[in-house]
């Protein structure tokens, strides 16, 4: 059997097979392939793999792409290939006036795969310091509606962020929460809610959403977190993710508090996928990529394979594309990526600037987008043509 692409010698770790044991990965026109135990196999290029981790392709499931047009955001294919990253999710950097675009420029143009979740404000993050929508005329859910039939490809949802000093106080903040609710419930998608310093307790979100629609930043820290005055997550927190809400990291700049996680964890609480929140605020601290971000949930005594499922299988569940993305099984398209797990001591940053050390840490040494082989590093050996 002749292969475009085989991986001998890494150790594979696919949550979404249960697979953790040192075997060959192939590749043939983008597709991960199976050959039978005792069939020879030759192949167009050979990467040896040893000492490294070979996992399905990284999702980050919170990011900010939209270069050149929305102040913050990073170029998709050098974070990405940088963090080992084959498939990002943009959160609402553009909205129904200006999604076109940011499939024109970036979308349907970069090697990396982006979907989009489109903003309840018709500006997207544009002008985001000046809060997107404090001015409730700019909420489009109809326009939102329409972007995503348009787009069913990629506009895979609606986004909001439901912070007061962005969508306001009181009643208007309530009403313009609802208006991305029906935008996403009138496209038959899911709603990501940013929880920052909300106008309304996080508690009281959840009759108004569906399962699979998402709670991002769920270990922010300040005022509203989702830990009630005895330190551990509310119960309507409990019951929400067992009734199938996500709940995602989204670490960013101001939204990721150990003290949180900490206490989350204690009480059995794990997020369901590890994402970053990647802009240029982060990008050079504390985030820096998906690898540091999933290396701080090995700090916290989360075992390897759990989060690696974090930032694979579970995050394709979230998209709805788990029959495709965040497996290594046969058939499946051929995103994989090639991590270095690095023993020491190793100093980790939230971002409220508490630092915790750990004894492990995850890098990113090259992946593969769709078949298609990236290196980012030397430490890739035996690429053989």
């Amino acid at each position: 059997m002749h292969v475009d692409l085989l991986i001998k010698n890494g150790m594979v770790i696919d949550p979404s097979q249960n697979i953790h044991a040192i075997q060959d990965v192939l590749v043939s026109d983008g597709l991960i392939v199976q050959t039978d135990e005792n069939e020879e196999v030759t192949a167009t290029r050979t990467v040896d793999a040893a000492g490294l981790l070979v996992t399905p392709g990284i999702i980050d499931l919170h990011a900010h792409v939209y270069r050149r047009h929305v102040p913050l955001s990073v170029d998709a294919d050098q974070t990405s290939l940088a963090g080992g990253v084959t498939t990002v999710l943009d959160a609402g950097s553009a909205g129904s006036y200006n999604f076109d675009g940011f499939r024109h420029e970036v979308i349907d143009q970069v090697d990396t795969e982006v979907f989009g979740l489109v903003n309840l404000s018709c500006i997207g993050l544009v002008a985001a310091h000046y809060g997107e929508l404090m001015d409730p005329r700019y909420a489009d859910p109809d326009g939102v509606v329409d972007v995503i039939q348009r787009n069913p490809d990629v506009a895979v949802g609606v986004k909001i962020r439901a912070s007061a000093h962005i969508i306001g106080s009181g009643q208007q903040g309530w009403d313009t929460f609802l208006k991305a609710v029906q935008a996403a419930r009138d496209s038959g998608t899911w709603l990501m809610i940013h929880i920052g310093e909300s106008p309304m307790p996080i508690p009281e979100m959840f009759p108004h959403l569906e399962p699979g629609d998402c709670i991002t930043h769920c270990f922010k820290g300040g005022g509203e977190t989702i830990l009630n005055s005895d330190g551990k997550p509310f119960q309507e927190v409990v019951e929400a993710k067992k009734n199938g809400i996500v709940f995602d990291v989204g670490h960013g700049f101001g939204s990721f508090n150990w003290d949180i996680v900490q206490a989350a964890l204690d009480a059995g609480f794990e997020p369901t996928s590890i994402s970053t929140d990647l802009h240029e605020m982060n990008l050079h601290g504390p985030v820096y990529d998906m690898p540091t971000t999933m290396s701080k949930f090995l700090c916290l005594g989360l075992p390897l394979d759990r989060v690696i499922a974090m930032a694979t299988c579970d995050a394709a569940k979230v998209l709805g594309m788990h029959d495709d993305l965040g497996t290594l099984a046969p058939g499946t398209v051929a995103d994989i990526t090639f991590l270095e797990l690095h023993e020491g001591e190793f100093e980790f940053t939230d971002s409220y600037r508490q630092t915790r050390m750990g004894g492990q840490k995850l890098s990113a040494v090259g992946l593969v987008r769709k078949g298609n082989l990236a290196t980012n590093s030397n430490r890739l050996k035996g690429i053989r043509n």
